[in-house]
């Protein structure tokens, strides 16, 4: 019994070495079929240069105290220009100490100017001007009516027409210089919209108050219209214009 022995023994660790090996084999098989999903596919990239994005601009900045005129067609006096017009409309300038104690009568026109530098910058920029307050205000002279102009570099580019009394009253749109825009139309149409030469440009509101020359008797007599708190407000619209 002790001779067969070892004879097993040595049967036995040889199958073991065996059955490795090719659990070995076998693995290694399946490793480099595993390793066939890796190959890389061509591919190509290449670098383009960049630019730059830059914000527009919409500003509105009060450039001149506003101004009192009598503008009253029968007075003697009243031959200096009204400020930021073109000359066509004179006056006799009332102090700023004066406009508050002056008193208007039938047939008077009184006249306050407001001046401002307008900014509008950008490809598609079209800029509502308005006049915001008026409906905060006092209206008990019922002879008064109340109209305005609007002067653009001195130009006159808004006749004079009747002054909506509403809160945020539209006077006018402006669209920003077509410079740099020369494959794009220009937003200004000429009549709806105008445009604007430079970026910056200065705009002048002529708001008048005629007192009626047909009032009889005492209608109206020491009654006050208060037009205070005025405001010129510029915003950015996106349904006015040639291509909106």
């Amino acid at each position: 019994m002790s001779n067969q022995n070892p004879q097993i023994i040595v049967v036995t660790e040889e199958r073991k070495k065996r059955r490795g090996a090719l659990l070995l084999v076998a693995g290694g098989a399946a490793a480099l079929l595993a390793g066939g999903s890796t190959f890389a596919l061509w591919t190509a990239t290449d670098g383009f240069s960049g630019g730059q994005i830059t914000a527009g601009d919409l500003d509105v900045v009060q450039t001149a105290d506003t101004t009192f005129w009598d503008v009253s067609a029968d007075r003697d006096d009243a031959t200096a220009t009204v400020v930021g017009t073109d000359g066509s409309q004179l006056g006799h300038a009332l102090a700023p100490a004066d406009a508050s104690t002056w008193r208007i009568v039938p047939g008077d026109k009184v006249a306050a100017s407001f001046s401002a530098a307008v900014t509008l910058e950008g490809d598609n920029l079209v800029g509502r001007l308005s006049l915001d307050g008026l409906t905060a205000n006092d209206y008990d002279i019922s002879g008064m009516t109340y109209t305005y102009e609007v002067y653009q570099d001195g130009a006159l580019v808004q006749p004079e027409i009747a002054l909506p009394v509403a809160a945020d009253a539209t006077l006018l749109y402006l669209s920003a210089p077509q410079t740099g825009q020369s494959a794009g139309l220009e937003d200004a149409n000429g009549t709806t919209v105008l445009s604007m030469a430079e970026t910056t440009e200065d705009v002048t509101v002529v708001v008048y108050g005629a007192f009626s020359s047909t009032v009889t008797d005492r209608t109206d007599v020491a009654l006050t219209d208060t037009l205070s708190g005025l405001n010129l407000r510029l915003e950015q619209v996106r349904d006015t214009g040639e291509q909106f």
